[in-house]
């Protein structure tokens, strides 16, 4: 009975300490999370994490500019032109992501996988920018 009271105590005192811990709101302010951002120099980037993080934001960017390419464009096309283009970078955006899948299939479970994918991703996300650009000009 004693040890039955003794338990009974020890959890009553673990559950008051937990909901104690969940009410407490987080001393950081959402502005200070948000500052939390990895500071990393890509120019100097050496380790796997910051290989995979600075790929990641170059092919972001990349992508970035060329939804504002593509953007630029679609103004510029009558209905049927305009169409095409729709469906064609559709289809190109499936075969961006399949043809970056094969290149870098053999590093699949390694730690460049990642670094090596974003890569791929750039590079054909870069041309497919050009492509529209040059687009543009000669209209």
């Amino acid at each position: 009975m004693y040890k039955k009271s003794i338990s009974t105590i020890i959890l009553a005192v673990a559950a008051i300490a937990l909901l104690f811990i969940l009410a407490i709101p987080s001393l950081a302010t959402p502005n200070e999370v948000i500052a939390q951002k990895p500071r990393i120099d890509c120019s100097k980037a050496t380790t796997t994490p910051e290989l995979k993080y600075c790929s990641q934001l170059s092919y972001t960017t990349a992508d970035k500019k060329l939804n504002q390419v593509y953007q630029k464009v679609i103004p510029t096309l009558n209905r049927e032109p305009k169409k095409l283009l729709i469906t064609a970078q559709q289809a190109w955006i499936k075969f961006r992501d399949n043809n970056c899948d094969f290149e870098v299939y053999n590093s699949r479970g390694g730690t460049g996988y990642e670094i090596f994918r974003n890569g791929c991703l750039e590079r054909l996300t870069k041309q497919r920018t050009k492509d529209l650009e040059d687009y543009l000009t000669a209209k």
